[in-house]
């Protein structure tokens, strides 16, 4: 007869022989799980590899606006693609013009479609991200995709088109003129007002335009346009008499030196100065050349009188600056002669040289300006026209504000007798001027102006002497 403690050893044996066949199923079971979801898992990544396979075609179901160019390779859609883009930007808009009704191709409105980026964008659709993301861009792609093609305008072609074909609908503003007759009076023509296509207007609703609903017409609107010119505008800066006149006496035995003269006083005849502005010497009459008619004749270079081209020039800058003081313009650039002349006082000429030494004035008037040149056979006359300031007077006052003495050369001259001494050179002392515009209003002083000092060098006096 088993004994108690028997019955119960065989009991947990037998407990413990059922939970090892448990455990040995379980992990049988989870064994056969893990094989079979790794065959699975293998399965699907395999089948999505070859689904996914990339056979370098865009994938079925994909279009670029509105062009199916699924299964194709990227050549080929591209040649589709570019047939679209041709035809849709040969597309016309109508612009209603009153009663007429151009057309302006989107072409030549400089309409850019980004259609290579748009191949890209349906080329890489597949062909981006995870295997599994890959399968569901197929998938989405097999339902349908469409990529339209991005708008970029080109607003300076827009206006470039646009003027080309509206141009003739405008009737510009027309801008009051003047003409100065020989009697140097100042007749003024009426300015108009226009009415042009707005353009801008126009063109903002042209880069609104979706070329894939595209509107029958646009209707272009009108505007007024003002001139930038009125008659009321020339009326108040009128020409309204003689401002200032200046005379200066040459010698018309010197031909060449006359004749330059001439030439520079015909340039500045009828040089017409808008309010504002600046008249400039050189500007006017030029760059001085043999072509031009200029000879050579005595000019100052270095304090000496040699031959040089278009000497005698600076006699007429010298007469307009003073006109221009008298006329109380504004000096803006003037120079003296390295040497003093006779033909105005000193520190009233002005020396030029073409490009860049100058005589300038701005016209400070608040009108329009008309120079006049008159010549004599031995003179020049500048005139200045312009808005007359009724009571103004102008006076120049010059003083010296020290002289400095000619220096005294002799030089040996082989041809002449032992002893002789013949004076070659009147020399004349140097000075240091200082000049003051004073400008008078029904006889009072209203400013005094400090003009700009002028130092003349010294000629030296030379002897030639025998040796």
């Amino acid at each position: 007869m088993k004994t108690l403690t028997g019955l119960y050893g065989e009991e947990n044996n037998s407990i413990k022989k059922s939970r090892s066949l448990k455990s040995l199923r379980r992990k049988k079971f989870l064994l056969v799980s893990f094989a079979l979801l790794f065959i699975m898992i293998f399965s699907v990544g395999t089948l999505a590899l070859v689904y996914t396979r990339d056979q370098q075609r865009i994938l079925e179901g994909v279009k670029v606006s509105g062009v199916d160019v699924g299964n194709l390779t990227r050549d080929d859609a591209k040649k589709i693609i570019d047939k679209e883009v041709s035809s849709l930007l040969s597309q016309t808009i109508v612009l209603s013009v009153g009663q007429q009704s151009p057309k302006v191709k989107l072409e030549d409105l400089g309409l850019a479609l980004n259609a290579d980026l748009a191949l890209q964008e349906a080329y890489d659709i597949g062909r981006k991200g995870s295997i599994f993301e890959k399968v569901a861009s197929k998938w989405s792609a097999a339902k349908g995709v469409n990529i339209d093609f991005s708008q970029e305008w080109d607003e300076s072609k827009i206006r470039e088109a646009l003027k080309g074909t509206l141009d003739e609908f405008n009737d510009p503003a027309t801008d009051a003129t003047f003409e100065i007759t020989k009697d140097n009076i100042m007749t003024i023509k009426n300015d108009q007002k226009g009415l042009i296509v707005d353009s801008e207007e126009l063109l903002l609703r042209i880069k609104e335009i979706n070329l894939y609903k595209m509107i029958p017409e646009l209707k272009a609107e009108f505007t007024e346009q003002l001139p930038l010119i009125t008659a009321a505008q020339l009326e108040d800066q009128k020409i309204t008499g003689l401002l200032a006149s200046y005379t200066t006496r040459f010698d018309p035995a010197q031909t060449a030196r006359t004749e330059n003269v001439k030439i520079a006083a015909k340039a500045l005849d009828m040089a017409v100065i808008k309010p504002g502005s600046t008249l400039s010497f050189n500007q006017i009459v030029g760059e001085r050349t043999v072509e031009g008619g200029y000879k050579d004749a005595f000019v100052i270079v270095n304090g000496e009188f040699v031959p040089g081209l278009a000497g005698g020039i600076c006699q007429v800058s010298s007469t307009l600056y003073n006109t221009g003081l008298f006329a109380n313009l504004a000096v803006t650039q003037r120079s003296n002669h390295d040497l003093a002349i006779s033909y105005v006082p000193l520190g009233q000429d002005a020396t030029v040289a073409y490009p860049d030494l100058d005589l300038k004035f701005n016209n400070n008037t608040g009108g329009y300006l008309l120079v006049r040149t008159k010549m004599s056979y031995n003179s020049i006359t500048i005139e200045m026209y312009g808005k007359v300031k009724p009571g103004q007077e102008v006076f120049i006052g010059n003083t010296i504000d020290s002289t400095i003495p000619a220096a005294e050369r002799r030089v040996v001259d082989e041809t002449m007798a032992h002893g002789a001494s013949v004076l070659k050179q009147q020399g004349q002392p140097g000075y240091v001027v200082k000049s003051i515009r004073t400008v008078k209003l029904n006889g009072v002083v209203v400013s005094n102006e400090p003009l700009k000092q002028s130092r003349y060098l010294p000629l030296p006096k030379i002897y030639a002497i025998g040796p």
